[in-house]
């Protein structure tokens, strides 16, 4: 079937599944080896660090060298993430807290259940009938990944290009190549509603856009790119001329919204919302 777009491109873990629901056994994994990497009962310092990130989301996130990276409530991993560094400021001596939050969330990971989002199935057979070639790009593992969409629908993997997994989204570095393209992206932008910058400049997931569009002979201004986190998923694509769209969760804050129509993307609650734009 023909559309608009000549590439499509999707995020996956909280677009098309359920991550309020997956994550509850990853967050019990995360929080055994969050206290046995303490060495004490984990409780009262979880109760404490969670106050603390809630009382003002902004100023906590994902970190990437010093710099949040991405809102600390945009999912279940992410606030884990934010609550455990807290954990580990305050009782974490003699730690790497960069690599011991990284090795605690690839220990936890695969214990995450699989849970799709309602209208997950119809999206994913929908998208695959149009004429442009669909890529998965997204932080998590690859092979869990595949897994997860194996388990949804028996057939989408062996329709999909490609499935492009530990994308590093976060990685505020330059290419390996330098590019004119990611050389015009601007450091960050300032949002209304979000009182710290929203960087822009994240190499590691532009190769990964590049490569996509090298290998389909595409351009961004040809791409729609769907993801349910702006800043991690969309807010690149977008600078660099893509089509964005948001899949809300039921905590996104206004400013993502807000930042998604000022890029001149769409966004909607639910993932259908998605195929009026195919």
């Amino acid at each position: 079937m023909s559309g608009r777009y000549a590439c499509i491109i999707l995020d996956f873990d909280g677009t098309f599944t359920d991550v309020e629901r997956e994550a509850v056994p990853f967050l019990a994994r995360y929080r055994e080896g969050l206290a046995a990497l303490i060495g004490r009962d984990l409780d009262d310092a979880w109760g404490r660090a969670v106050a603390a990130v809630e009382s003002d989301l902004d100023a906590h996130g994902f970190e990437f060298d010093g710099r949040i990276v991405a809102p600390s409530h945009a999912d279940p991993y992410i606030l884990a993430t934010s609550v455990a560094r807290l954990v580990l400021a305050e009782d974490g001596e003699g730690h790497d807290v960069d690599a011991a939050l990284e090795q605690l969330f690839r220990d936890s990971y695969g214990c995450a259940d699989t849970a799709f989002r309602p209208d997950a199935d119809q999206v994913v057979q929908a998208v695959l009938e149009m004429d442009a070639p669909v890529y998965v790009v997204t932080n998590s593992n690859t092979e869990h990944v595949k897994k997860k969409i194996r388990a949804l629908s028996g057939d989408a993997l062996s329709r999909l290009r490609d499935v492009r997994g530990d994308a590093k989204k976060f990685h505020l570095v330059d290419p390996g190549t330098a590019d004119p393209r990611f050389d015009a992206v601007p450091e960050a932008l300032e949002v209304e509603g979000l009182s710290r910058p929203l960087f822009l400049r994240r190499g590691r997931y532009f190769e990964t856009l590049r490569d996509i569009w090298t290998e389909t002979g595409t351009e961004p201004a040809q791409t729609l790119v769907c993801g349910d986190i702006f800043e991690l998923d969309l807010a690149l694509p977008a600078q660099l001329g893509a089509t964005v769209h948001l899949v809300t969760r039921p905590n996104t804050p206004g400013w993502e919204r807000r930042a998604v129509e000022r890029a001149g993307g769409t966004w909607s609650e639910r993932l259908t919302g998605l195929l009026e734009h195919l």
